[in-house]
């Protein structure tokens, strides 16, 4: 029934059906979802890819998978699908209040877990949606709008930031290596080993080559990602070791190490936002950190 469809499959039936096959490529599953027959969605992929030009799904085995082409178009359809399902909303009278958070993947499941449950619980009609990206793409999502607020470092002028806590880094390394359930070690003792990392892209990566350089070597890298859990993973598969921002919910078959420094071996992490941007929603979330922080000091810190 038109009735039990979402706003965006009643006033954009194709940008529905784009944003469902972005949720599940499986024509019968994304026609279902979207309010259609599976028939009609495949002759609207065969005449979308046809008028753009683009191909959208590829066989994958037995079944089919978006394309790099057509995953780009479901992410954009599902973005203004929200969009459009908030104006709605609101024009209902609905009291909900929308706030897009950015944050770095290692402060997710912890930090950002927390602050936006307990947020939900102080403003039930809130909506929150997540976004996680690299420091650089969060502060260009905050330029951008695609992002109202971003848990990260400190950012330079003209961004605001409310600092919310302390994020150690450590040494991960496989079950049963040697230095696995030491006490906190110097750096140097691992020089020889073989390291993963992130790619350049992430200031963890620059905090952990400065790391290694403080402790006057350069380390051998053998293997780059651009997630963080994809380094744990392979950390426990025995390839090496990596030195990675510290987070409660590390992989299996890997230990965390306390770096032992004199220098500090932890990051600041907080709260970024450009006040020109800076709603209701915005200021809420603001409000609502800035009493966590007084109420419970220290509760976003994550260290060793």
């Amino acid at each position: 029934m038109v009735d039990d469809l979402l706003p965006h499959s009643v006033l954009a039936p194709a940008l529905a059906q784009l944003a469902a096959l972005g949720e599940d490529p499986n024509v019968t599953r994304a026609a279902a979802r979207s309010g259609t027959s599976q028939s009609t969605l495949s002759r609207a992929i065969r005449r979308w890819e046809e008028r753009l030009g683009i191909k959208l799904l590829m066989q994958d085995g037995r079944g089919v998978r978006l394309t790099a082409e057509g995953s780009l178009l479901a992410a954009a359809a599902e973005e203004a699908a929200q969009v459009l399902d908030d104006a709605v909303l609101r024009l209902r009278g609905h009291a909900a209040r929308s706030v897009t958070v950015g944050f770095l993947k290692s402060l997710g499941p912890t930090v950002v877990g927390e602050l936006v449950g307990s947020f939900l619980s102080d403003v039930p009609a809130a909506v929150v949606a997540h976004r996680e990206g690299t420091g650089s793409e969060l502060l260009r999502g905050l330029d951008e709008g695609s992002v109202d607020i971003a848990v990260t470092t400190q950012p330079p002028p003209p961004y605001k930031w409310l600092a919310l806590g302390r994020q150690a880094f450590v040494l991960v390394v496989p079950t049963g290596h040697r230095l696995a359930g030491s006490e906190p070690v110097a750096l140097e003792t691992a020089r020889e080993e073989r390291f993963l990392a992130l790619d350049r892209r992430f200031d963890a990566r620059r905090r952990a080559d400065n790391l290694c350089a403080r402790a006057g070597f350069t380390p051998r890298i053998v293997l780059e990602a651009d997630d963080v859990t994809t380094v744990r993973g392979y950390v426990g598969a025995a390839l090496g070791v990596a030195v990675l921002p510290a987070d409660t919910s590390t992989a299996a078959r890997t230990v965390d190490v306390s770096i032992r420094s004199a220098s500090p071996t932890w990051r600041e992490f907080g709260l970024a936002w450009l006040p020109h941007r800076a709603d209701a929603e915005v200021e809420a979330l603001l409000e609502h950190a800035a009493r966590l922080g007084e109420k419970y000091p220290g509760w976003a810190d994550i260290l060793t």
